[in-house]
């Protein structure tokens, strides 16, 4: 299993998300958080599958609310180094 790490920015998406959205709506800010942190609990156990977008980035997109998280892989570590609103081109 891997070990999830946080980067200072991706620390800071989260709380720029949250501050955003529980203007309108704690609780429902607390909800996408949820979210977003159980679609990061999912690289634990399957880090690779999911869509190449570099070299050495990856991205996975939370199907509930479509966040992308973009994260690197580094040996038995997954780093999250940033989460954004996903918008489909």
């Amino acid at each position: 299993m891997y070990s999830i790490f946080y980067t200072p920015e991706s620390e800071d998406n989260l709380s720029d998300i949250f501050c955003f959205i529980s203007g309108d709506n704690p609780f429902y800010a607390a909800k996408v958080l949820t979210s977003i942190k159980s679609t990061i609990d999912i690289l634990k156990l399957f880090p690779l599958a999911w869509k190449t977008i570099d070299k050495d980035k990856k991205m996975i997109i939370d199907s509930d609310y479509k966040y992308k998280i973009v994260y690197q892989i580094k040996w038995s570590s997954i780093f999250i180094v940033a989460i954004s609103k996903y918008r489909n081109v």
